[in-house]
């Protein structure tokens, strides 16, 4: 990178042709109100949704304009490519050429402005950047414009004032989305501005050094970003004095950008992987046993077809509980007939996944990359969404590879909720990863009584049932219906964990056909057949084995309903809280070799969930008895932390002393019907914490909730007793 060469190819555009009007190529006064009027009537007013590659278009679209409105566009081109290295200085100057042919012009022989180093690039545009080209055109052509129309003293002060230029583009649709906007500030004012041209850089530097979340960033004016990336500035300007501050080398890269793979790694590059994949994909050899088995903390699967050569070879890097045939995952496709190489956001296209990457309406599937560029359809894959194409005409530049793979695995990472220096692996033993080293207290660390300050229990419970978590490990949290089970579960986990951290929490649910497949481990159908693959508790336990520091909680709801012996099998005697750890570790039902060993880390604890109500269910499992400690949770209308949050909300003490008096009434008939119910089948008060859909507590809403939620269970435990059942919903709603 050469980045002198580049500002001050960009110096002479500036001086030559933003204040003078000339060519930067040296073919007159090109840079005119008159010119840039016809690239908005030909192009911008008159784009082409039809079929042909962006070039194809523009020339039709171009086709009656004048010679020096082409050479405008030509040298706008020119401009937009200067920043961009991940293109190299031959196709850029052949994207210009190409531009300049349709007046009968060919790019002059001055090297400053056209040479290796000033067309080398400063920093990556990504694969959106070359993609999107079209609405970065259109972009610089309205930007243009309306520069072009100010005087020669509005010129002056707009290119002499960053902020004032900035504040100009705000005017411009689309400023906040393009990346051509971030380009020219910096060619213009690179004292000023950052060598950051795409907003995925642009927010995580917000989200790692102020915080401010992405979705919040997004919300955000490319303006406001800019501020705040020039506050972190002048902060790190403190921190590291007499350093050169640039984002992307050390020391700065390291603290927004993930850099957690050490040199001894094997897998620290996919490059020698996949120049290996490529060229086995042009043989009659489909073996993949020789392929490396992880990448970046993810599973590798590599796939040349089944019986023959596929048409369309993959590499795919797995999450937990992502697989080929069902989920989301990094995948390399490569169409052999068409010698690209696709670095897509994979989805899987025999079965929905349960999770979804997010794209935004920019972003092009496999097939509407390849009805763009070869007008038909993907052959396979299409439903996938595009990261970044590689076309194998040129050598593969190692560099971008590894630099586009490693952006998309931490998007991977965010969609799926994992932290990378949570390592997933395969099997837990002696020879699992070297231990991980906590960070610092996080930001986000929250007290005992913040996160249980809505769970209407005293303190002193809370505190109990804390330390029986502790010491037990193992709890299940029993009632009737309406008492907050699930909600306070995570509150429990969130008060053990001291954090509101989601990635150290799953919670799923037992049911009659839950299975040790489902939950420990079992084959499962692959295009190569049957593989084994871990199931979702064998996987939170690698999760937490490999970060044992801190605690981690397994939820499992309706807990009772499954077959606890078939679901857990030789784990039932790991879950007990002595049992826990290496040195309990054993072979598990699928275990090839008896090295291939299992153990429950001691940071996991399981809180289980129960409906004492259900009358469907058998006398709890005795085994589950004996592994788990058993709390009661009961309706809490007399609690104040009941009667505070329904006043909080707005309902008055009319209405509270009325659903306290009548529900409190109904609890104690349902608590003397020992024959047929008792306490366990109250109705708790989680019925009444929600907000009415327009705020306001009044008996509408009151009677809403009786008799659409309440009294149908009333007349379930009374099925037998209609008239009951009937007296008793008439004097709730009286």
């Amino acid at each position: 990178m050469d980045a002198e060469a580049v500002l001050k190819a960009a110096e002479i555009w500036k001086k030559d042709s933003l204040l003078k009007g000339e060519s930067v190529f040296g073919f007159g006064k090109i840079w005119t109100q008159e010119n840039i009027e016809e690239l908005i009537t030909h192009y911008v007013d008159n784009l082409d949704d039809g079929s042909g590659n962006f070039v194809e278009k523009l020339e039709k679209q171009l086709e009656p304009a004048s010679d020096d409105a082409k050479i405008l566009c030509a040298e706008i081109m020119w401009v937009m490519l200067l920043c961009p290295s991940n293109i190299g200085p031959a196709k850029k100057r052949e994207n210009v050429e190409i531009i300049l042919s349709w007046a009968g012009r060919s790019l002059p022989e001055n090297r400053s402005i056209s040479g290796e180093k000033a067309l080398g690039g400063i920093g990556s545009g990504g694969t959106a950047y070359s993609n999107l080209r079209w609405k970065e055109l259109v972009y610089a052509v309205l930007l243009f414009k309306k520069f072009l129309a100010e005087d020669q003293n509005g010129r002056l002060k707009l290119l002499s004032n960053a902020e004032a230029f900035a504040s100009f583009c705000e005017q411009i649709p689309e400023n906040d989305n393009r990346q051509f906007r971030h380009m020219i500030l910096y060619l213009l004012f690179p004292d000023s501005n950052e060598r950051i041209f795409g907003n995925r850089d642009r927010f995580k530097i917000l989200q790692n050094f102020k915080l401010i979340e992405q979705k919040d960033a997004r919300k955000m004016s490319a303006f406001q970003v800019d501020q705040k990336i020039a506050e972190i500035r002048e902060e790190q300007e403190a921190q590291f004095p007499n350093t050169k501050i640039d984002w992307y080398v050390p020391p700065l890269k390291a603290l927004w950008q993930n850099t957690t793979n050490s040199e001894a790694s094997t897998d620290q590059t996919i490059y020698p992987t996949l120049l290996t994949f490529l060229e086995q994909a042009h043989t009659d050899d489909l073996r993949t046993k020789d392929y490396p088995g992880k990448h970046a903390g993810l599973t590798m699967r590599v796939s040349f077809g089944a019986g023959n050569q596929a048409h369309v070879p993959w590499i795919a890097l797995l999450g937990p509980g992502q697989r080929p045939m069902k989920g989301i995952n990094p995948v390399y496709l490569y169409f052999r007939a068409e010698k690209v190489l696709i670095l897509a956001k994979g989805v899987s296209a025999a079965n929905p996944p349960a999770i979804n990457w997010e794209v935004g309406e920019e972003t092009q599937t496999v097939d509407e990359f390849f009805q763009a560029e070869y007008h038909k359809p993907a052959i396979r894959y299409g439903g996938s969404y595009v990261h970044a194409v590689y076309g194998l005409s040129e050598p593969l530049d190692q560099e971008q590879v590894d630099s586009d793979l490693a952006e998309l695995i931490e998007e991977y990472n965010e969609v799926l909720g994992l932290n990378p220096q949570e390592e997933p692996t395969n099997v837990i033993s002696e020879s699992s990863p070297a231990r991980y080293e906590p960070e610092q207290e996080s930001p986000r660390t929250v007290s005992t009584e913040t996160v249980m300050a809505d769970v209407f229990m005293s303190r002193e419970r809370i505190d109990q049932v804390l330390a029986l978590l502790h010491r037990k490990k193992n709890i299940v949290l029993q009632g009737p219906p309406g008492v907050g089970k699930s909600f306070i579960a995570k509150r429990f986990a969130y008060a053990l964990m001291k954090t509101k951290d989601l990635n150290r929490i799953e919670m799923i649910q037992f049911h009659q056909s839950y299975s040790y497949e489902d939950f420990v481990q079992g084959y499962r159908p692959s295009d190569a057949g049957f593989e084994l693959e871990n199931g979702l508790f064998h996987q939170f336990c690698t999760k937490a084995a490999a970060d044992p520091e801190r605690p981690y909680v397994f939820i499992i709801d309706e807990i009772n309903r499954g077959n606890l012996s078939k679901i857990f099998g030789e784990l039932l005697l790991l879950i007990e809280s002595d049992k826990r750890g290496r040195d309990w570790q054993v072979p598990l039902t699928y275990s090839k070799t008896l090295s291939e060993r299992f153990f429950i880390p001691e940071n996991l604890y399981l809180i289980g969930l129960m409906n004492t109500a259900d009358r469907s269910l058998a006398i709890v499992d005795y085994a589950l008895r004996r592994r788990f400690a058993f709390v009661d949770l009961l309706p809490e209308y007399r609690s104040e932390g009941f009667v505070r949050e329904l006043k909080e909300a707005g309902a008055d003490d009319r209405m509270i002393t009325k659903i306290t008096n009548r529900m409190m009434a109904l609890n104690q008939r349902i608590s003397r019907d020992t024959a047929n119910l008792g306490p366990g089948f109250c109705i708790g008060h989680s019925f009444f914490c929600g907000s009415p859909a327009n705020d306001i507590y009044d008996d509408a809403w009151f009677e809403e909730i009786v008799r659409f939620e309440i009294a149908p269970l009333i007349w379930e435990y009374w099925f037998d007793d209609p008239a009951t059942a009937q007296n008793i919903v008439d004097e709730l709603l009286a």
